[in-house]
């Protein structure tokens, strides 16, 4: 608005840059930083180049390429930093948009597709969580930093339960639903769709490819195709409810457990209305607990809220973890506020300077 420590002064949409100017007026003082750029870089392997080179001062990058920062001259690693988000989470949608939408395939259940509602059917829903290996996500994609998730509240939020009920990778029982689906026709016809993820998005991508892989090891007749694709085109597809499946997250507003329930089981939040899910008791224990005063009650309710959506299966939430910052070393003034937007990416820049 003009008002902060720093004001817009270019955003080329074309190079994906935006330049900030110090506010010299800035009712507390002036930022010891003249400028702020902000580049988006798609490719990992540019941004480590321009961290390398003293081009950029820090760069965003995914749990699984830590090693590769590791033990760069000028360069430190800040890890073990608390997080308030739930990311990554598989959603499912229950009413896909079949108009001009090529990831539905032929848009019928003849095995070259998928109609517009099969993730309305439980069993295709629970086929899908227990063909996922959360254990392994965690101890390789994630170098052990984590736990797997028992709901949609993180675990530094009330109403977080650590005993939550939890799927675990189990083939056996993925095919038994999937059997179950669409009263047996599925197992006979198979299917196809895609499944597509923010290209340069690491986690997101794993978590694509181990459902391709471990759904397909099922049936012959199972496929699922895996695309990147740049960000505004997936958020299209998403907006519009195009995406079969999708993988995003939720990081909070403030920091209050409403802040996650609200978005991700409500039939008004977020990602419910994307999924075109919807359901009265998830909506009656949402807006209850919102209005309790008692944090123990407050706590009660939200567990029995997770353990319907443990049964429902709308989404699937996969690791409580930490996260990890990347900068230079001249780079002082840092400091870490779970509750702030991309935090540790991100920062508040009015404290930063270089030395």
């Amino acid at each position: 608005m003009g008002t902060g420590p720093f004001r817009l002064e270019r955003w080329d949409r074309k190079v994906k840059e935006f330049v900030l100017t110090r506010h010299d007026n800035y009712w507390r003082g002036p930022a010891k930083l003249r400028n702020v750029v902000i580049k988006g870089v798609n490719e990992f392997g540019t941004r480590k180049l321009m961290l390398q080179a003293g081009d950029a001062d820090a760069i965003y990058a995914d749990r699984p390429l830590l090693t590769q920062l590791q033990g760069i001259p000028g360069v430190q690693i800040i890890d073990d930093l608390p997080t308030m988000e739930m990311n990554p989470v598989v959603f499912f949608t229950y009413k896909i948009n079949p108009a001009g939408n090529g990831f539905l395939g032929s848009g019928r259940l003849d095995g070259g597709g998928i109609p517009d509602d099969f993730f309305a059917d439980k069993d295709v829903r629970k086929g899908f969580a227990y063909a996922f290996d959360y254990k392994n996500f965690i101890s390789d994609v994630m170098r052990g930093k984590g736990v797997q998730a028992t709901g949609p509240i993180p675990d530094n939020l009330t109403g977080h339960n650590p005993k939550g009920k939890t799927y675990q990778l189990d083939l056996k029982q993925s095919q038994e639903h999937f059997k179950k689906a669409f009263n047996g026709r599925l197992w006979q016809t198979g299917f196809k769709f895609t499944i597509v993820y923010n290209s340069g998005n690491l986690s997101r991508q794993t978590v694509c490819q181990i459902l391709k892989r471990n759904v397909e090891s099922l049936n012959p007749k199972f496929k699922i195709d895996v695309r990147a694709v740049e960000w505004p085109t997936f958020l299209d597809a998403y907006r519009s409810s195009k995406l079969p499946i999708f993988v995003m997250g939720w990081n909070a507003d403030y920091p209050d457990p409403h802040n996650f329930a609200f978005p991700m089981l409500h039939s008004k939040g977020d990602y419910p209305m994307t999924q075109k899910f919807q359901n009265p008791e998830f909506d009656r224990l949402i807006e209850e607990a919102n209005q309790e005063t008692s944090p123990g009650k407050r706590a009660a309710i939200y567990e029995k809220l997770q353990d319907l959506a443990y049964e429902e299966t709308p989404q699937l939430y996969i690791v409580d973890t930490v996260r990890y910052r990347t900068q230079r070393s001249w780079v002082k003034g840092w400091y870490h506020n779970p509750i702030f937007p991309d935090s540790p990416y991100g920062s508040y820049f009015y404290s930063l300077w270089k030395q």
